[in-house]
């Protein structure tokens, strides 16, 4: 919500089993889903250089977490976003086929439109540096356990293709591999018993709170 109360965004699953990890969520609150953190020392010039990392060090089933590609576009160069045209490559994060992982809705800041000298097509494109996130999530399918515990591993690649006013550069992609702790999410007991859990009844709780509030009420009127 904003300053006013106004509610600006919202996370939502469908499937009432999967959440949004804290990462997530602080991210959304102070605005740093697309801010592009400071470049590392050693970067090559005059072209686009990319890294990608996944938020958080555990992966447990229903939790979302996600792969955050970050890409420093030279001065006067430009990404591409969707759609393209055939032959033309927009910035992406691409995962493996793999049983078990599972991958929503991608994210991405605003793009602009380009239009094209020689062609007069219209294109989206993206301004300076460019994050994207993916939330992926893993439904224990393809937990490995070990010794050490539960893990799971995501694995795919970053693509994109770099273009100036004149020309466009080569297709680039970069692999990436996240071997995570995985395990089960861990809940309180709910039920009269150890692993037992009761069926969802909100009456008891919603008659509280009528109460809480009638009692509030009548101490204001009698103030």
């Amino acid at each position: 919500m904003d300053a006013d109360g106004i509610i600006v965004a919202k996370f939502f699953e469908h499937n009432f089993a999967i959440r949004p990890g804290p990462e997530q969520l602080l991210a959304a609150a102070l605005g740093h889903e697309f801010e592009v953190p400071a470049p590392s020392d050693g970067e090559p010039a005059g072209r686009v250089s990319a890294d990608v990392r996944i938020a958080g060090d555990r992966l447990p089933m229903g939790v979302t977490r996600q792969i955050i590609a970050t890409f420093r576009v030279p001065e006067g160069q430009h990404l591409y976003g969707e759609p393209v045209p055939e032959g033309l490559v927009a910035a992406a994060i691409e995962l493996d086929d793999l049983d078990g992982i599972l991958s929503y809705e991608p994210l991405a800041p605003p793009t602009s439109p380009l239009t094209l000298t020689g062609s007069g097509e219209t294109l989206q494109v993206y301004e300076g540096d460019v994050v994207l996130r993916l939330p992926v999530a893993q439904n224990a399918r393809k937990m490995q356990k070990d010794d050490e515990g539960r893990f799971v591993t995501i694995s795919g690649r970053v693509r994109w293709q770099a273009c100036d006013d004149a020309e466009c550069f080569l297709p680039q992609s970069m692999p990436f591999s996240f071997r995570m702790e995985a395990g089960f999410p861990v809940l309180g007991d709910m039920g009269p018993g150890v692993g037992r859990v009761p069926a969802m009844n909100g009456a008891q709780h919603f008659q509280r709170l009528i109460d809480r509030r009638a009692a509030d009420d009548s101490i204001v009127a009698d103030k």
